[in-house]
């Protein structure tokens, strides 16, 4: 048996995962590795791509005990006496479009797909080849049949769209997007008086706006919604379309913080903004994030929709989803360990929050009592 040949390596937008093809002599397969950082988190995922020899009757015990990647069983594959090489020049990678899941093309047709659901849960760790036929027993490769059939082809085909959307340092999409948020956030707050970009020069594109009014400086982003978040097709199955995309917001009040320390908020907020696809993760409603860029006491902030209590701000929607606007508040140590105290007491802070009167304006206050 030959060592495995590496034929593609590719990771996504942020080198969180790397998307590897290899075949020996025997067997070609597909993989999607999670980064040195993320090794503790997250597990490789196997795609078997098509067996290069005559398949096995049975299942390929003998090569797992040695270590090396088992062939498919000739009941499970169209090509039971094994197919040719595949050459690493007709190889293409599609990321989907949060990064946690891909593809690899052949002459541009898909060959196997693992999707970003399956990183999450190894009940869910499912792949799909082209080449696969049938399901074995508590087998976790599954067919990807023919389009119209499986969901795959359509979702991949979406994530070719939407990078081919993104094409060039002159792509029309952001200027698009760009205006359409400045719009609606002018229509509020009034003329933004100034803009920062946030991206670190990396796609995609982000900036944050400050903007003031009645005394309070409004700091809002635009741009996080492009990419949807890792975790949320996974959690919301069917209603995903409704909290994979988020702005980020603050409003700050100018009486009680210094003009320095609302830029340190804003810094906060900038670092946030790649949070989910650095650490493939998610944000939503009653999640925290601890910062040392707060004022005391505050050491973290809480994520929410609820606490905003101003008029309704028409933000576009991105690629037909809705674009959840989080404001972040400040809370204390205490409160943030309450937030955490049980599943979901997020929502139970927000609560609290809003029983004392406590909105999406960052102000000066007492910590909430621990009752």
């Amino acid at each position: 048996m030959s060592e495995p040949v590496m034929l593609i390596d590719q990771p996504n937008n942020r080198g969180t995962l790397y998307a590897v093809v290899e075949q020996d002599d025997r067997v070609a397969y597909f993989y999607l590795y999670p980064s040195e950082l993320l090794t503790t988190k997250y597990s490789p995922r196997p795609c078997w791509l098509r067996n290069l020899q005559p398949a096995p009757a049975k299942k390929d015990v003998a090569a797992m005990k040695e270590g090396m990647a088992p062939m498919l069983e000739a009941a499970y594959c169209n090509h039971p006496q094994g197919l040719e090489p595949l050459e690493k020049e007709r190889l293409t990678i599609v990321w989907t479009e949060e990064g946690d899941g891909a593809a690899v093309l052949y002459d541009n047709e898909i060959l196997g797909v693992i999707p970003g659901w399956s990183l999450y849960n190894d009940e869910h760790a499912v792949a799909y080849a082209a080449d696969c036929t049938g399901a074995g027993e508590n087998d976790r490769l599954m067919p990807l049949g023919k389009r119209g059939a499986n969901a795959m082809y359509e979702r991949i085909d979406q994530a070719i769209a939407f990078w081919k959307d993104w094409e060039g340092e002159a792509s029309q999409a952001w200027s698009i997007l760009q205006d359409q948020y400045l719009k609606a956030y002018e229509a509020e707050f009034g003329p933004i008086q100034q803009y920062y970009a946030i991206d670190g020069g990396q796609w995609p594109p982000m900036a944050l706006g400050k903007f003031e009014k009645e005394d309070v400086v409004y700091l809002l982003t635009l741009g996080i919604s492009i990419r949807p978040m890792p975790w949320v097709e996974l959690l919301y199955s069917d209603r995903a379309p409704g909290f994979r995309r988020m702005e980020l917001a603050m409003a700050v009040s100018k009486k009680d913080f210094t003009d320095k320390e609302i830029m340190a908020m804003a810094g906060l907020m900038s670092g946030m903004a790649d949070r989910p696809w650095k650490q493939i993760t998610w944000l939503g409603e009653g999640h925290t994030v601890s910062s040392e860029e707060l004022p005391a006491p505050f050491e973290s902030v809480v994520v929410s929709s609820a606490l905003y209590n101003g008029p309704v701000i028409g933000l576009p929607e991105v690629y037909g989803d809705k674009v959840n606007l989080y404001w972040l508040a400040p809370i204390t140590k205490l409160e943030r360990e309450y937030a955490h105290s049980r599943p979901n007491a997020g929502y139970d802070l927000l609560e609290k929050m809003i029983h004392h009167n406590l909105n999406h304006i960052v102000t000066r206050r007492s910590e909430l009592p621990s009752d």
